[in-house]
């Protein structure tokens, strides 16, 4: 890699939309360290430049219907204790802190992956805000009291629940950012409906790409861009082509096709790290994100381009939904 594509990337703000990493954090692994089972940990982040880091509190399903919100609250807990723990972390909650991180700070923004968190009720919802949660994705893999997910042949409220209209409802109240990631394609043209905010897609990729139920159709992009939301492109290998390996090419292409429909500024990195089994070849981690600027820049995009992506149109996003 030379120098310019070095330099670009060094001084471009990075922000990533989603990780699972807490997770592995919880089985014993040590963020300090440079891990071989972690694509993300304190070395990674440092060599990738990665400005800030949203964790997300997955919630895994069998937790489901009444324990979601303990676990979500051992979840939460573990990362907050990263920004106590170690220096290189702080905790960030508004667009002002985000602006103000220095180059030495990792930001890290608390989201939930899973709307069971709340456990059907707008008082909990209300809490994890006061304790730092900005982004709920509403689903998971299966649908829950919120609405139905992509995956879930079920789809048992054909699409947003009656409680689900009322929990986007108070996000916009909250300024919780609503992520439509793993949602059904039916629950996503019910937040469009029902609510008049910006949303986002924090991991994802483009379907005409690559045809999985997980990844957004041209007509739900233009939706997202009409509304000046978000869609977080991730590195998940068997959502993003049918051929092995996978490479830092096809990344590029739903990049490419998500700009060609939505236009540049609804791009967004939303990686999955730590949330995978197999890896995009050359990308394996977040110490690899420098890869990521040189095929951007390879594939033709300037310099200006390329900083929205990585990171300024989050930013951006951000400064206009949370005005703190």
């Amino acid at each position: 890699m030379n120098k310019y594509t070095e330099n670009i990337h060094k001084k471009t703000f990075i922000a990533d939309l989603h990780c699972d990493t807490i997770g592995k954090i919880l089985e014993g692994a040590d963020i300090r360290k440079d891990n071989a089972n972690t694509q993300i940990d304190i070395p990674k982040l440092l060599r990738g430049s990665v400005n800030l880091q949203v964790f997300a509190a997955w919630i895994n399903p069998k937790y489901a219907p009444n324990h979601c919100a303990r676990r979500a609250m051992v979840l939460i807990d573990s990362i907050i204790m990263l920004t106590k723990k170690h220096e290189e972390f702080t905790l960030v909650k508004t667009s002002r802190q985000i602006k103000n991180l220095k180059k030495a700070k990792i930001g890290i923004l608390i989201s939930i992956e899973g709307g069971d968190a709340i456990e059907g009720s707008l008082e909990l919802l209300r809490n994890f805000y006061r304790l730092g949660v900005r982004i709920m994705t509403l689903t998971w893999n299966k649908s829950n009291r919120i609405g139905d997910a992509a995956l879930d042949r079920t789809k048992p409220h054909n699409g947003l629940s009656s409680f689900g209209k009322d929990v986007i409802h108070e996000m916009g109240k909250l300024k919780m950012v609503i992520d439509i990631a793993h949602s059904s394609e039916k629950t996503f043209w019910d937040v469009y409906e029902n609510t008049d905010l910006p949303f986002v897609s924090t991991h994802t990729g483009a379907y005409s790409v690559k045809n999985n139920k997980r990844n957004l159709n041209d007509k739900q992009i233009k939706a997202i861009a009409e509304r000046r939301g978000l869609i977080g492109i991730f590195f998940l290998p068997k959502y993003i082509s049918r051929k092995i390996p996978v490479r830092i090419s096809d990344v590029v292409a739903h990049i490419n096709r998500i700009r060609d429909v939505g236009g540049l500024n609804v791009i967004a990195l939303g990686s999955d790290f730590d949330g995978m089994s197999n890896r995009v070849k050359n990308l394996e981690d977040a110490g690899k994100l420098p890869y990521l600027t040189e095929a951007l820049l390879k594939s033709g995009y300037k310099e200006k381009e390329i900083r929205k992506i990585l990171g300024e149109n989050f930013l951006n996003f951000f400064k206009r939904f949370n005005t703190n």
